[in-house]
């Protein structure tokens, strides 16, 4: 299951780069934050052994990871999309991966 979630995470983080390309920022910050929403469906699967939908997943971020809670709470309230804003998701969500020892997105 966990390959199959890490796949995710590459897939939304590589249709958020074709957003950029495109420069759709408002789509591509969709997916970077799809992208970050399935590394912490991970963190909850390492611990757990169970998917967890968001609205379980947000409280248990918020006790055993709050680095993480916080990363969430704060893209997932912004309104605004600007290539600032999605860049600095990507670059965020990329260390969070290089962090948990996953296969980098990069290609």
């Amino acid at each position: 299951m966990e390959n199959e979630l890490v796949e995710r995470v590459r897939s939304f983080i590589s249709v958020g780069d074709r957003y950029v390309e495109k420069r759709n920022f408002e789509l591509a910050y969709d997916s970077y934050l799809d992208a970050l929403y399935a590394i912490a469906a991970i963190v909850a699967y390492r611990e757990t052994g169970q998917l967890m939908p968001v609205r379980e997943l947000k409280p248990f971020l918020r006790v055993k990871h709050p680095e993480i809670y916080e990363l969430v709470k704060k893209y997932s309230e912004i309104v605004s999309f600007d290539e600032a804003t999605v860049s600095a998701l990507r670059d965020e969500v990329v260390e969070l991966i290089r962090m948990m020892n996953l296969p980098s997105p990069e290609k």
